[in-house]
């Protein structure tokens, strides 16, 4: 194993590791400083400089070997071991200066600062240790086993000796007094002996342990070769298998639990048991005198390697827990079964390649030892890149799809995704990693989630449309959608006051609109305020501030799932913490939350806003007026940036538009579902056409379930429904927006009267409304749903769609709409009302602000636009997102992709714009919340449970020696 010693090996263990350490803690730090008193600020600079100076060490010293070719020295690796475990034991001890006790939100750190040292840095110490073990052992000297082993299984009872002695002394130095004890000097010195101790022995266990396991794998003879298959089988299958075991539940009857989850992670796939068995059965295997066999069993036993370096990975953290648990646990030394079979896994890989170089080419033994390395990691991301691709297709077809085109998705390959993306999305903290899979979720959520989520809401609605399979979740609006909660104990606008100018620069008038907030009475702590506010039609949020304190706060224009994910956090810290949130909810509905309005005092909120003409602003039932109609001239004619395809046509400028009639006709959107008897659509269809509209066209069909199938006009409905296999949900949301895309692109001298045929509209994945879409049906908002009772039942697409109407006009009723530009060649029809309009004549180009300097409210109507033709191709999501929201950050103007937050410190604003880096950078349709709930602020990744167990069992003894004076 001479070749362990090669310095190589240190840039991959301890540089590498140590630098993407610093980095991330960096990143945290410059984060979180600004909360931390001057000693914590000192003590992360102190320990990071500690860290940065012996990693520099560390690969001077590499290199220099590397220079001179000659291996790493066993006093070196002393000192690595040494100095880094005691770091590390620093760090622990004093974790709590380092992050003071609510100075920081948990949310605020992505992953336990703790928990990262002694994940990184363990695989420091573990090759250190392997070091110093092949520099004693080398493989030309006969070794006996016998005393390592005996001084490893040693090392636990002199820990418990250790402290029996450590407890006596201190009973009788206390003596039975029943004054409160005060720690002393004594303590102070016994603390530093017992940490100080702990680290030699534990160090000392190891290598007597791991260096008996190097003994026994390079005897040829003698005892241990004789029992070799025993041993083998014990270490690479039985441990391994009874390790599974006790984590998923499966022994030990009532002391844990069959299920999901496991104490150190959801390890129950049948792959870990399948692993297990054929990695136990390639490592037990005898070698093979013919090269060319030994050079297959090089080549799987450097495949199932990935399974041993797992395990190993996720134990590594743990193993300075093996002697306590060994103490305190009768099941405790599992925890080192992972190091045992890595070990004797690394001596047989060694003793393959050692062996086939002698017949082989070092580059054909290297290619295959390479090769099998590779099986694993990449079968696992193939997977995973998989998971990714389907997953990624259903969402786009849902939330961003081509209106034009029809996908087809496999239910069964999303199904299988699904159920992987929640096992991965489970918090369930089950001691340790519960229903995850350490490292695995964290990739997993990586590459197929872009370190995002996909909400329960989602899920939920995939299952609907694509399985006819519910979760049994339900939309309702809810916190996240940021729906309005009143109550008579929640705070309440107390007032609310408007000023406007008119700005000739931009010929359009500036409004602010100031706003007081109090509680009822003021007994009420920490409230949330929330309303909704309709914007008028052409109307733009332009800036936002809240009073926190003595000062204004100007909210940052943020994308909107980052700026709602960080009030979220907040909200959940329970303090008085200032955020304010003013987001888009729907088309033309801004909302507005301020938090908290605690006791007596009045919050104070502003909000600017820029519109062509005067108007009126209902929030909270009270009107206020924005603008003067006597200080401006009238809007007679459309306004438009010449090329920009977006027109704002005011409701003067309307009026003198033609007016005509179109024909309507009925289109029937038939359900094909699962569990549909389509064969009664027949009847009810023929009844309604039976009484046919006031100058209605023929009728049109579409089939739909999963997908929204259109029947060729004239071709007959009923035959291509009998062939259509009842499958999936009935997507009824897909259906109507996509005949509104139809109608929008193409308008006609007809428009559609919708009608939904089907025998339980509560089984239907239906939309709340269809309020963006409204371009698309001037004439009416009324859609139509033929259930088995044979009666036409109206329901809104403006809003609460499956709720019935009470009462609705005739079906096809004569409504005159106004033709946009002319009646000869209308490129848009627009409903006859007194009010504005914005019409596109065209496709939009994604907006820049420098295509009207000076303007921003120009600059407004165009990102309106520009959304407004975004509804009917959600495909160009992906693509033009970004540089739209970029557009909205420049211009400062609110759109349904970004959100004005203001927060109350520099640490929540660095928090914000790194959770913006990640959304930005994430798939469009992903999810940083649940939608009808706030979730509780949780360390992700792995949590930092394991770390304070690790305290918690390390100092178990020491603390409950001092315990027991209290307990007499």
């Amino acid at each position: 194993m001479h070749s362990l010693r090669n310095p190589k090996w240190l840039f991959l263990t301890n540089t590498f590791p140590t630098a993407v350490l610093l980095l991330l803690c960096s990143g945290e730090f410059a984060v979180v400083h600004t909360l931390l008193p001057a000693s914590s600020v000192a003590l992360w600079q102190a320990y990071g400089l500690a860290l940065l100076a012996m990693g520099v060490v560390a690969a001077c010293y590499a290199g220099t070997q590397l220079a001179r070719q000659r291996p790493l020295g066993g006093w070196f690796s002393v000192a690595v071991l040494v100095g880094y475990s005691l770091w590390l034991c620093l760090l622990t001890v004093e974790s709590n200066k380092l992050l003071p006790p609510g100075a920081v939100p948990r949310w605020m750190l992505p992953t336990e600062p703790l928990l990262m040292a002694w994940t990184f840095l363990m695989p420091t110490l573990a090759y250190a240790m392997l070091v110093l073990v092949a520099r004693f052992t080398p493989d030309d000297q006969p070794h006996s086993a016998a005393p390592n082993i005996l001084l490893a299984v040693v090392t636990p009872f002199g820990w418990w000796l250790v402290f029996s002695v450590v407890s006596w002394i201190d009973d009788h130095t206390r003596g039975a007094s029943a004054e409160p004890y005060t720690p002393g000097r004594w303590d102070e010195v016994v603390g530093t002996l017992v940490v100080f101790g702990a680290v030699i022995s534990t160090l000392s266990f190891f290598f007597f342990l791991v260096r008996a396991l190097f003994i026994i794998t390079q005897h040829r003879n003698g005892f241990w070769a004789e029992t070799s298959l025993v041993w083998k089988v014990v270490i690479t299958l039985v441990l391994p298998l009874v390790g599974l075991g006790v984590n998923n539940g499966l022994l030990f009857g009532q002391g844990f639990h069959h299920s999901d989850s496991g104490v150190f992670g959801n390890f129950t796939s049948p792959w870990f048991y399948a692993l297990a068995a054929l990695n136990a059965l390639l490592l037990c295997l005898p070698d093979s005198p013919r090269p060319g066999v030994r050079l297959v069993q090089l080549l799987g036993r450097s495949a199932v390697f990935g399974y041993t370096f797992y395990f190993f990975l996720v134990f590594l953290p743990f193993l300075p827990l093996a002697i306590p648990a060994i103490i305190l646990i009768g099941t405790g030394f599992l925890l080192l079964a992972p190091l045992m079979l890595f070990v004797v896994h690394v001596r047989q890989l060694h003793e393959d390649v050692t062996a086939l170089q002698l017949v082989f080419s070092r580059a054909v033994v290297r290619a295959a030892l390479l090769g099998g390395l590779a099986v694993l990691p990449l079968a696992v991301t193939g997977s995973f890149w998989h998971r990714r691709q389907v997953l990624h297709e259903a969402l786009a077809y849902v939330y961003t799809p081509d209106f034009s085109k029809t996908e087809h998705i496999d239910p069964s390959a999303l199904a299988a995704t699904l159920a992987v993306v929640r096992q991965n999305k489970d918090r369930n903290m089950d001691f340790l990693f519960g229903s995850q899979q350490p490292y695995l979720s964290t990739y997993f959520n990586w590459l197929v989630l872009d370190n995002l989520m996909l909400s329960e809401e989602k899920l939920s609605e995939l299952d609907r449309i694509f399985m006819s399979a519910s979760s049994g979740y339900r939309w309702a609006p809810g916190w996240a959608n940021d729906a309005p909660q009143p109550a008579s104990s929640a705070p309440q606008l107390r007032e609310a006051t408007a000023s406007s100018t008119y700005d000739a620069r931009q010929q359009a008038w500036v409004s602010w609109v100031n706003l007081e907030i109090a509680n009822p009475v003021s007994d009420i702590q920490n409230g949330e305020y929330s309303t909704a506010i309709t914007l008028p039609i052409g109307c733009w949020v332009s800036d936002y501030y809240l009073t926190i304190g003595h000062r204004q706060e100007r909210g940052i224009l943020a994308e909107k799932r980052a700026a709602t994910w960080v009030y979220a956090q907040i909200l959940n810290e329970n303090r008085s913490r200032d955020p304010g949130l003013l987001a888009y909810r729907r088309a033309n509905e801004i909302s507005l939350r301020v938090y908290p309005v605690s006791g007596s005092e009045v919050r104070r909120t502003r909000i600017q806003l820029l519109h062509k003409e005067p108007c009126t602003l209902t929030i909270d039932g009270r009107v206020l007026t924005l603008g003067d109609s006597t200080s401006a001239p009238p809007v007679a004619a459309p306004v438009a940036l010449p090329g920009s395809g977006v027109a704002y046509v005011s409701a003067l400028a309307k009026q003198r538009l033609p007016l005509v009639q179109r024909r309507p006709y009925y289109h029937f959107l038939l359900d094909a579902s699962a569990g549909q008897s389509s064969a009664a659509y027949e009847t009810r269809v023929a009844d309604v056409l039976a009484q046919p509209l006031p100058n209605g066209a023929p009728a049109r069909f579409s089939i739909v379930n999963a997908a929204t199938t259109p029947v060729p006009a004239g071709a007959d409905w009923t035959a291509q429904l009998r062939r259509t296999p009842l499958t999936g949900g009935f997507y009824l949301t897909g259906a109507i927006r996509r005949v509104l895309f139809e109608a929008q692109e193409h308008p006609a001298a007809t428009y559609p009267v919708l009608v939904a045929v089907t025998d339980d509209l509560a089984q239907a994945v239906l939309a709340p409304d269809f309020q963006e879409f409204s371009s698309a049906f001037p004439e009416s908002d009324v859609f139509y749903v033929l259930g088995a009772d044979g009666q036409l039942v109206p329901h809104s697409l403006r809003h609460d769609a499956r709720t019935p109407l009470a009462t609705a006009p005739p079906a096809g009723a004569a409504v005159a709409v106004r033709a946009w530009p002319t009646a000869v060649r209308p490129r848009a029809y627009l409903p006859n009302t007194s009010t504005p309009s914005i019409v596109l004549s065209q496709r939009p180009a994604v907006p820049a602000p420098t295509a009207a300097p000076g303007n921003r409210w120009l600059t407004g109507l165009l990102l309106s636009g520009y959304h407004q033709w975004q509804t009917f191709h959600p495909e160009a999501t992906e693509q033009e997102r970004i540089p739209f929201i970029q557009a909205s950050f420049r211009a400062g103007i609110l759109t349904p992709f970004t959100s004005f937050l203001a927060l109350e410190n520099d640490a929540q604003k660095a928090a914000l714009f790194r959770k913006q880096a990640e959304t930005l950078a994430a798939n469009a349709s992903l999810d940083t919340l649940e939608k009808d709930a706030p979730p509780p602020a949780q360390t992700p990744v792995d949590g930092g449970a394991a770390l304070l167990l690790a305290a918690g069992v390390l100092l178990a003894g020491w603390y409950l020696r001092r315990a027991r004076p209290a307990a007499g």
